[in-house]
This record gives C-alpha cells, structure tokens and sequence, in this order.
C-alpha cells in the first residue's frame, strides 16, 4: 500500500538517520528512544494529517482500558524474571536519581511502537484487505520492531522464553486491538507494564 510504504520509507529512513546521528551530538543521551519517536509516530502522524487521514487514536472509554488490561496481563511473568536476575534489574535501583528521565525516553519509544504497529500497519492493512491481514501485518511489523529487544531480553528468559513472550505480546495486543481500535490504550499499556517492572525491581533490591 502506497500509505504505508511512505511511511515505511520516510519514517524508517528518519529512523536510521537520527539513530546513527544523534548519538555524535551533545544531545545523546535517550538518542534510540528519540530516533524510534521521530521515525515511527511523529512521521507517520505528520503523514497522516497530510493525507487527510484521521489519527483515529481512540478515547478514554472501555477500549482505552482494554489495552492497559491487555498489558498488565503480561506483568506476572515479567515479574519472575526480577528475582532471577540481579544483575539487570539492580540497575535501575542505581539509577534511580534519573528515572524520571528513563520513564519520558521509554514512553515515547514504547508509545510509537503501538502507534506504527497498530494505526499504521494494522488498521491500513485490515482495511485494505481484511482483519486477518490486518493482524498478520501487525504481529510481523510488531516481530520486526522487537528485533533490539531480543538482544536483551533473551539473556533473561532464555531464547525460548524471549520469543514466546514477544509472540505472545504481538498476537494479543493485535487482536485486542482488532476489537477496540483503541490505540491510545495500548500506548499507555505499554508504558505501563515498563513503568511497573522498574517499580517492582525497586522494591526487590532496596
């Protein structure tokens, strides 16, 4: 589809540019998060208003808690890997001076995660050629995106687990969105579960 491959072209070649770039300036710090913004949702969205598209974010309604919901059921698995990982996840208790920041720079990477997979890939796509396409593009697109996520990941859960976990979480979040078309839900999901494991790691390595 035209409309998605400009934003595949447009945003992703934003993408690669910033997150090659901005890491070589004085502005480093959050460079990736602020590169996957620029590239996956503010160009997109920009790409959006100027075909006249609606944004189609969705509201504060039943939707909207659906896609918090859906999230939070992946946090009980998260939180095993808390004890069983020390070295990761006593991290952020060192950190904590800055976690404000680390919560701005995750919410915005996380956020146009769900944007792109879900309002751009999956929604074009069901409409173009129906639901099932609509949620295969999303959970490939949503594959595509956690490729970095992997990396780290797989050390703990294990290779197994890292990748049932991302199936799991792509599957799920594109059929519940299917349903509810909520995308703001499962922008503030995401952020969510990530706000809550740092807090539960805090509480675990005082």
């Amino acid at each position: 589809m035209p409309f998605i491959g400009a934003c595949l072209l447009l945003g992703g070649g934003a993408y690669l540019a910033l997150d090659y770039g901005l890491p070589l300036t004085p502005f480093g710090r959050g460079a990736h998060q602020l590169a996957v913004f620029i590239g996956f949702l503010a160009v997109p969205f920009t790409i959006l208003l100027f075909t006249r598209r609606s944004p189609e974010l969705g509201g504060l309604d039943r939707g909207f808690l659906a896609g918090i919901g859906t999230y939070l059921l992946f946090l009980l698995p998260l939180l095993a890997l808390v004890p069983m990982n020390p070295e990761h996840f006593r991290w952020y208790r060192t950190a904590a001076p800055g976690l404000s920041g680390w919560a701005f720079f995750t919410l915005i990477q996380v956020a146009s995660v769900d944007f792109f997979t879900k309002r751009i890939v999956q929604l074009e796509v069901e409409r173009a050629g129906g639901p099932a396409w609509g949620i295969l593009a999303q959970f490939l697109a949503w594959a595509g995106a956690h490729v970095l996520e992997y990396g780290w990941l797989k050390d703990l859960a294990g290779p197994a687990g890292a990748v049932l976990f991302l199936g799991l979480t792509g599957a799920v979040t594109g059929l519940v969105y299917w349903r509810t078309k909520n995308v703001l839900g499962m922008m503030a999901g995401h952020w969510i579960l990530n706000l809550l494991l740092v807090a539960a790691a805090l509480a675990y390595y005082p």
